[in-house]
């Protein structure tokens, strides 16, 4: 009888350290991507510019800073343009692509020539027809309203051979990208485990199969990435479970951004907003726009210059 009270005792004490031990590592995988962070800030309310935006940009995806405006794009089934509005919102231009639809625009960047527009936008994870869109500033025009058309870069996942219909459950979607000198660096957007791989494609036209160049663990789901003027930090922003997070990536060896100091942002008081794009600005100040939610669409500028290491 002793004998079994004390093999009872011992179950016991096993089921306790493992329960111990599972709800230790749910909470470690709940908190994965933060392992890797150097510094982690809490609760941030970054400042509001402006949520009065004109109705045009409801579902702005894409931003850049450009001509002292701000351009943006809206994402799937809205028109294929570009839309001006200045730090106070007002809507300054609109620039319409007349060869092409929008399918799905997520993101939008640039260089000294061309504006790069990512019709990337991959809900479903089976679409096969990714490109990203090339508009040449010079056609640009002192015109309020103009038509302008597009150069057509087409690429592929190298690493993705699974094609069937999966909403919100894969990890080939992709909302974010940045320009770089003679490249563009792409970042997935992963519904299913909540990490983003990068992928570097040539400014050429033509069609380009990307491999992964690298991946981390963001623990959100990034909708945004861009870099300062300098290349000395990038941003990510994105979401989960509706709450918005960033990281600022600094002090990385060449292009590994993932290789240095990594700040991570919780960005939970903006509520249910969804961020959609980030950029550096003028003397590379950092803004983040929301698209029309429960909340109006909106500009935000995040001061980030309170976390230099």
């Amino acid at each position: 009888m002793k004998n079994l009270i004390v093999l009872s005792l011992l179950i016991l004490q096993f089921c306790l350290t493992s329960c111990n031990y599972c709800s230790r590592k749910s909470n470690s995988e709940a908190e994965s991507g933060l392992e890797l962070m150097s510094k982690k800030i809490s609760a941030y309310q970054p400042v509001l510019l402006s949520n009065t935006l004109s109705e045009k940009v409801d579902e702005q995806s894409g931003i850049v800073w450009y001509d002292k405006l701000f351009w943006v794009n809206n994402d799937s089934g809205c028109e294929p343009e570009l839309y001006a509005y200045n730090k106070s919102g007002k809507l300054q231009r609109t620039v319409h692509i007349k060869n092409i639809n929008n399918a799905d625009w997520e993101d939008l960047t640039d260089d000294s020539e061309y504006f790069y527009i990512g019709e990337f936008g991959n809900n479903y994870g089976r679409r096969k027809d990714l490109r990203v869109l090339r508009v040449a500033k010079s056609q640009l025009t002192e015109e309020q309203n103009i038509e302008l058309t597009a150069d057509v870069l087409t690429f592929e996942w190298a690493d993705q051979h699974n094609f069937e219909k999966r909403k919100h459950n894969h990890d080939f979607d992709c909302e974010a990208f940045f320009s770089y000198g003679d490249s563009l660096y792409l970042f997935s957007k992963n519904w299913a485990n909540y990490k983003t791989r990068m992928y570097v494609m040539p400014k050429t036209k033509g069609h380009h199969k990307l491999s992964p160049k690298t991946e981390f663990n963001t623990g959100f789901m990034v909708t945004g990435a861009d870099i300062s003027s300098d290349g000395k930090q990038v941003s990510l922003i994105g979401y989960k479970d509706f709450k918005t997070y960033m990281y600022l990536l600094t002090d990385y060896k060449g292009t590994e951004f993932f290789s240095g100091n990594k700040t991570w942002v919780d960005m939970s008081p903006l509520g249910g907003a969804q961020t959609e794009g980030i950029v550096y600005g003028e003397n590379d100040s950092l803004f983040i726009c929301t698209e029309k939610t429960n909340q109006p669409q909106s500009i935000y500028r995040v001061e980030w210059e309170q976390w230099k290491n």
